[in-house]
Formats: structure tokens, sequence, C-alpha cells
């Protein structure tokens, strides 16, 4: 199997076990699946495999949380201009994952995680008037979708926008899902279509479904017994160390 998937038992075994830390981050705190796998990922693999798995995985996760909700239809009446401007974004991103080196995408990956920890630690309130929900709506969307063609982590745009506009907590799980389901499938189509996503590696992405459930199930019930706080610092503390590992790693090959 390893000779037909392109990869050695160590790497499939690595692969399947970052996915299963990056469930168990996600069951306990809600978030940073994505952020934790595209940090790790490229210790193991070249970071367009990384980002072609990430591809992959995400939307079929968040089609559960999504359908889950019970709130489908007031959240995509709500958030439609965000879901355009997806359509709009993660085209454009995604050209840029070939005209970018790898070098400069593993720094841009690391300075975004760091940024990222760094300003959910400082917990920015940014307030959105009502009035203009819609627009800023449409460039989040284009935004995100930038960021999620060439990371596949765009969960901290999306946050921050709907903190912004003043959203509650159920109400936010069922519009992540959404927004997460409608960028994964773009992101993994203009991957398709440019060369990064192809059999071999939606096969890898496949067998790492299986860890991130389990993972997610172990995060649910540790977090249900941890404080949120505690364990949202640890988060934020192995997001930070890991971005400054990339950024670190880069500059001395």
């Amino acid at each position: 199997m390893s000779e037909w998937l392109g990869l050695g038992i160590l790497e499939i075994a690595g692969l399947l076990l970052i996915y299963f830390l990056g469930g168990l981050v996600k069951g306990g705190s809600g978030f940073g699946l994505p952020l934790i796998t595209i940090s790790v990922l490229p210790l193991i693999v070249p970071i367009d495999v990384a980002l072609a798995v990430n591809a992959v995985v995400m939307p079929i996760v968040n089609i559960f949380q999504y359908s889950a909700s019970g709130m489908a239809r007031e959240t995509f009446r709500r958030f439609w201009p965000v879901v355009a401007g997806l359509v709009l974004g993660v085209p454009v991103g995604a050209l840029f994952v070939h005209a970018i080196a790898p070098e400069t995408l593993t720094i841009s990956l690391g300075a975004f995680v760091m940024a990222f920890a760094l300003l959910t630690a400082l917990s920015p309130r940014i307030q959105v008037p009502p009035r203009f929900e819609r627009q800023a709506g449409g460039v989040t969307g284009v935004l995100a979708g930038i960021v999620g063609a060439l990371t596949t982590a765009n969960g901290p745009v999306f946050v921050i926008y709907l903190v912004g506009v003043g959203v509650e907590r159920r109400a936010m799980v069922a519009t992540l899902g959404l927004f997460f389901l409608v960028a994964g499938i773009l992101v993994a189509g203009s991957f398709w279509t440019i060369g990064i996503l192809d059999a071999r590696r939606v096969l890898i992405a496949a067998i790492c479904i299986g860890p991130i459930l389990a993972g997610m199930w172990v995060g649910n019930a540790i977090g249900e017994r941890l404080p949120q706080a505690v364990f949202r610092r640890i988060v934020l503390l192995l997001l930070f160390l890991l971005g400054a590992n990339m950024l670190v790693r880069t500059a001395l090959t």
C-alpha cells in the first residue's frame, strides 16, 4: 500500500496520528483542525500534499456539523454574501498556490498561524454595524476564499466576522459548518482542476477520516471535563509554537 500511495509506512502512521490530534483539538475546542494539521503535516509530507488532503477531509467533517445544526436555511439566508465571496476568492487563491514557491508559502503559513494565535489570545472585539453586514460578509468571503485556497485554514477569518456581527454560539456553529463546507468543496474542486489534488491524494485523505472522527469523540469527552479556558490557552500556545517552528525551519534550510 505504501508504494501505491507514494508514502512510507512511517509517513502514513504520522498522517493518521496528526489527523487524530487535529480531531482531538476540534472536538475539545470546536476549532483548529486545519490549523493544527497544516502546521505539522509539512514535517512529513510536501506542503502541496498537506493542502490537498486537508481540502478533502474538511468538507466531509463539516457535513455533519452543518446538517446536525437544524439551522441550515436560516444561516444560508442571512450569510449568502459570504458564500458568494467564497466563490470569487477560492479560485484566486488557488492560482497563487502554483505561483508561490514552497518556501514562501511555508513562511506565509507560519506567520498566519502565529497571527491567529495572538489575535485569539487578545480576544479582539470587532463590531460590524448591521447596515454593513452584507458588504462585510462579501469581503470576508473573498478574503477567506483566498486564505483557504492557500492554507485550507480560513476559520479565523470567519470567526472574527461572526463575532463582529454578534452571532450567538448555536448559530455560529451552524454558520461555520456552512462556510467550511462550501469553502472545502470549492477548494477541493480548484485543487483538482490545477492538479494539486488527484485520485491518490483523495485516497490518502480517505484513510484520515477515521482518525479525525475518533479524535473528535475523544476531544469532546476531554473538553467536557477540562476547563475551556485552560484548554484554549494550551491550543493557542501550541499553534503559536508550531507557526514559529515553520518560520525557523524554513529560514534554516
